[in-house]
């Protein structure tokens, strides 16, 4: 185990630290620090074969080299005749897209000369507000994935071989023809939530042909807890929305609204808005949780217990508010005291349970407890019955009718169709996306059952496990390709539109449907547009001639903008039934000394995600693990069980075993152990073949997100996990230099100190007056800088893969991130502070300042870095010799240095896939961030054509467009009233390493939060 003196020494619980190896300051933290370019001796004896590269590289580098060969010649030819309004090589948007369990996220779509290049937020959109994740990123390295399924393939004695779309129609007409004659008797569906709108009135027509035929949904990170809880507390499915703009008191049961929520990115903007104090308040939230989240994270206060803890903490949160507080109950609820009143004792902090239930009775209006999906319906109804009785329904906590309310649970969904599978009852089956191979709960024999099955016919962008297993696979279109609609989880009609014809000739699931039926195909564009002249298009007054061209005004506008305002479902105020679920209220016995708990991954979601390679190799936020997953601890289970850092550790729970590496997570509860889902991928593809370990093997019906009753051994074996969390750190070695640095790099307070001290942050750092060495450069005209404000910033991750597509920077493999050669431009650091049994985190995105004395300049040989006539700090690459002195002198430790070539085996067609705005850096050459010079340019060029100036918010780099948060602003210095400016001259603002005099153009707001009054600043 780690020998961390300082770890329990009282006086460092104020320090900043990385990690445990950096806390305890241990001999190999050092090394790494101290080694500026670690394991290069030791690549220079072993250098990477070119299998290994191309193994990794996938999507994020072959791309569509693959996939691009199918398009026809005159598509990638110049223009013959050039479309009007159309100038070759002007990147053009457009609004549409992408449907995740059952939701629909509104996109902006990049596409430069007929090629979509990139993914960004759609602002009209209440899903995303502008802001764009990973995961909605990342979608588009599926399009040219070349492990993407290209062709129908048939199953049959064990031999797979490649049919056509004409064998594929032949089939479905013999065969469907024979189910419609038995009336659909022995065909089961399964398919994915489907969020469209269109595909579910096509359900009706499907039933009419097939009346006894069988359809599921299911999703392996679904909302069953949810749903039950608000049937049991309304009678009725209702969902829950959270307007945390508007809220004072946030209390988080398990609950990761800023990361896991299928509104995350449309939540963490509102909650951004409330976290500034510049209008003198700011919100407080309150987080209990097993393991570190995004929301623990930006939680003031933060309360660890296990996850099978949480509902008797909402009981003692319940009982703190009704009975010691009497807040009343709503009606007819009246017979609940009683079980509050006679609720066991709790273990949990008192002070914690007082803090978060007087907080939320003192913002009567302004409060609301948000429960999570892993959470069993009692602590959802609970959570019900809170914002009922503090008066926050229609304020801060909202109600709207599921959309579609027919849908069963998916856990016994699943069950029900794997039953009728094994009992012979399902003859044909018809899996519409998913891969419930791989992820159906351990205890569902799915992958048995659907042996037994004599015609199984799968739709999907891969042959995954699931298609591998079934007698037909049929591959699918991508977003991209195909016209769809969805809803939003507002309930706000989403057009999706393709952009590029389908590569591989993929289906829709309408079309699929179509064929089953033996009618026309449907025509997906018809489909939704009559779905919106039908359901969403209204004018006033009776329908005249004009009606057609009013509606073709409204399509046009609807395309437009991606979205059909006011279509968003009514909020309502649900009443409650008779609380019929009062036995159910009881917190549970005890069930072993260990849980496990089961956490949806914020890169690979489900396992969807498993080979988009720019996503395995983000480090995670909270852990900075990339290409793999572990088994999370607390140091003080770690240390009870006598396991380190990579040791592989088994878990058996329910008489199933996995083996993962541990990894010891300051702040996790104790007794628990975390593994988060969507690893150990078998058909994933060249990327996420083989990375981490399959969750879903442990994972059980009556346990979906947790359970007790694991047991956990040591197997001696190691494995060591690719962690970024310690790479690239600005040198601090030694306690007291660390006192004394670390708290100048991350800069907070709680609100009372700020509210006492304003300019904090501008009196961290006192120093003589500081002289340059040599005459400094000066420049007139423009001076572009950026504002980054840590209140706001979530640690997301966003920003890191904004700047990845936009700027074709490539992924390394598992192996040299071990060595510390990411490429990322961004960086994100994250702090803990105080104890390592309860820190708290902070993060810190760390680009290239843009340094106006910029020491990487004066060390340079062949001046490959310097200013230009704006004072940005450029890279000319073909000067780079790539000797790394500017690297070595680089006190913020943001470059990157290609020591391969990254990007093999491309050819002309293969290089359609990188933005062609940015140069594709060679092995040899330094990288760093540019402040997307590409965006200022072609702001510049079209502001000088239409001779005028450039406007205030024109320029955004794709870091700052992705934000959910807004947490970043860029502009111009030299124009004082732009937001920069305004930002650069707050009193929270403050400069990193100010006393080296490099005068960076990157400045940062220091980080707020807000504990109470009582907490000392």
């Amino acid at each position: 185990m780690l020998d961390m003196p300082s770890v329990n020494n009282e006086q460092n619980h104020n320090l900043y630290w990385r990690s445990l190896d950096d806390l305890a300051d241990t001999p190999e933290f050092r090394e790494f620090v101290e080694n500026e370019f670690p394991g290069l001796a030791e690549q220079m004896r072993t250098p990477v074969g070119r299998r290994g590269f191309l193994k990794v590289m996938g999507a994020a580098a072959a791309l569509a080299g693959l996939a691009g060969c199918r398009w026809p010649v005159e598509k990638i030819v110049p223009y013959a005749h050039r479309p009007e309004g159309r100038d070759p090589g002007n990147p053009v948007q457009f609004a549409t897209s992408l449907h995740r369990g059952g939701a629909a996220r509104g996109l902006l779509a990049t596409s430069v000369d007929g090629r979509p290049v990139r993914l960004d937020g759609n602002p009209l959109h209440p899903s995303s507000l502008g802001g764009a994740s990973a995961l909605d990123q990342a979608a588009i390295l599926d399009l040219y994935d070349p492990d993407r399924s290209k062709n129908p393939v048939r199953l049959s004695n064990k031999r797979e071989t490649v049919r056509t779309w004409d064998d594929v129609e032949a089939f479905f007409k013999e065969h469907f023809a024979a189910l419609r004659e038995k009336r659909g008797q022995g065909l089961f569906v399964l398919s994915e939530a489907t969020a469209s709108p269109s595909v579910a009135r096509i359900f009706p027509n499907f039933q009419m042909m097939f009346p006894r035929f069988k359809w599921y949904e299911y999703e392996p990170l679904c909302n069953d807890s949810e749903r039950q809880g608000s049937l049991w507390a309304f009678g009725f499915p209702f969902r829950t929305h959270y307007r945390l703009d508007m809220a004072s008191v946030i209390v988080c049961l398990d609950a990761d609204l800023l990361g896991a929520h299928p509104q995350s990115v449309a939540l963490t903007r509102a909650f951004a808005r409330g976290r500034t104090a510049d209008a003198g308040d700011m919100s407080r939230l309150f987080a209990v949780e097993s393991s570190y989240t995004l929301t623990g994270a930006a939680a003031d206060r933060r309360l660890a217990i296990p996850s099978s803890g949480v509902k008797a903490f909402a009981l003692a949160l319940a009982a703190e508010l009704f009975v010691n507080i009497a807040v009343p109950l709503p009606p007819g609820l009246d017979a609940i005291a009683p079980v509050l009143k006679n609720s066991a004792p709790h273990g949990f902090d008192p002070d914690f349970v007082r803090s978060a239930a007087h907080a939320l009775f003192a913002a009567r209006g302004r409060s609301l407890a948000a429960a999570g999906p892993d959470q069993p319906p009692e602590v959802h109804t609970l959570c019900h019955i809170i914002n009922a009785a503090l008066g926050n329904v229609l304020k801060t906590v909202t109600y709207t009718e599921e959309p579609f309310r027919n849908v069963e649970s998916h856990a016994i969904g699943i069950k029900e169709f794997t039953d009728a599978m094994l009992d012979g009852r399902a003859q044909t089956v018809l899996i519409l996306g998913g891969n419930p191979v791989y992820n159906a709960p351990a205890d569902v024999p799915f992958a048995r059952a659907l042996k037994k099955v004599p015609v199984s016919i799968h739709l999907g962008l891969y042959r995954d496990e699931t298609a591998r297993a079934c007698t037909w696979h049929l591959p699918a279109a991508h977003f991209l390709e195909a016209w769809s609609d969805g809803l939003a989880y507002d309930g706000t009609v989403t057009l999706q539109q393709p952009l590029i014809q389908p590569l591989y000739n993929g289906r829709t699931t309408p079309e699929i449907l179509a064929l089953a039926m033996g009618v026309r195909p449907f025509d997906a564009y018809s489909i939704v547009r009559k779905s919106v002249r039908t359901h969403y298009f209204r004018i006033p007054g009776r329908i005249t001639k004009d009606y057609a061209e009013q509606f073709e005004s409204f399509w046009r506008k609807a395309l437009h903008d991606g979205v059909i305002p006011g279509t968003a479902l009514p909020e309502i105020r649900p009443g409650f039934i008779l609380p019929e679920y009062l036995d159910r209220l009881a917190a549970d016995p005890p069930g072993g000394e260990f849980e496990i708990v089961f956490r949806q991954d914020y890169k690979t979601f489900d396992g969807r995600h498993a080979n988009k390679a720019w996503l395995q190799e983000l480090p995670d936020p909270i852990t900075k693990i990339c290409w793999g997953n572990a088994a999370i601890m607390s140091p003080a289970t770690a240390a009870k069980l006598g396991v380190e850092k990579n040791e592989v550790v088994r878990l058996e729970y329910q008489n199933r075993s996995l083996e993962l590496p541990a990894h010891i997570l300051p702040g996790h509860a104790d007794n628990s152990v975390t593994v988060h889902l969507g690893y150990g991928r078998t058909h994933a593809g060249r990327v996420g073949n083989g990375a981490g370990a399959n969750a879903y093997r442990l994972r059980t019906q009556d346990a979906l997100g947790f359970g007790r009753g694991l047991k956990i051994t040591k197997t001696g074996a190691t494995h060591i996990l690719a962690v970024t969390q310690d790479h690239h750190a600005i040198k601090a070695v030694g306690e007291k230099e660390k006192e004394r640095r670390v708290p100048l790099l991350i800069r907070e307070a709680t609100l009372a100190h700020y509210r006492e001290h304003p300019d904090f942050a501008k009196h961290a750092v006192h120093h003589p007056p500081l002289k340059a060495l040599w005459k400094e450069l000066e420049f007139e005209g423009r001076r572009w800088g950026m504002a980054i404000d840590l209140s706001k910033c979530t640690g997301c991750s966003a920003c890191v893969i904004a700047c990845q597509a936009e700027n074709n920077i490539p992924v390394v493999g598992r192996e040299q991130v071990i060595h510390g050669r990411e490429m990322h431009w961004i960086r994100i650091d994250r702090y803990f502070r105080g104890d390592p049994a309860a820190p708290q985190i902070a993060f810190q995105p760390l680009p290239c300042q843009q340094c106006f004395n910029a020491p990487c300049e004066q060390v340079c040989p062949v001046a490959a870095t310097m200013h230009t006539s704006e004072g940005l700090n450029d890279m000319v690459y073909n000067r780079c010799i790539g000797m790394r002195f500017c690297s070595q002198n680089c006190p913020y430790k943001v470059r990157r240095f290609n020591y391969f070539w990254f990007h093999p085996g491309l050819d002309d067609i293969g290089k359609m896939k990188f933005n062609p705005e940015v140069t594709v850096r060679s092995r040899g050459v330094m990288e760093k961030c540019t402040y997307c010079v590409q965006r200022i340019q072609r702001a510049k060029i079209h502001a000088k054509n239409e001779r005028r100036e450039i406007a205030d918010g024109e320029i955004v780099p794709a870091c700052a467009q992705a934000c959910p948060a807004g947490a970043i602003v860029f502009g111009d210095l030299s124009d004082p009233q732009s937001q920069v400016s305004k930002l650069h001259s707050h009193n929270r603002s403050y400069a990193i390493l100010e006393e080296y005099n490099t005068q960076p153009r990157t400045r940062y707001l220091a980080k707020l939060r807000n504990p109470g009054e009582d907490a000392r600043g």
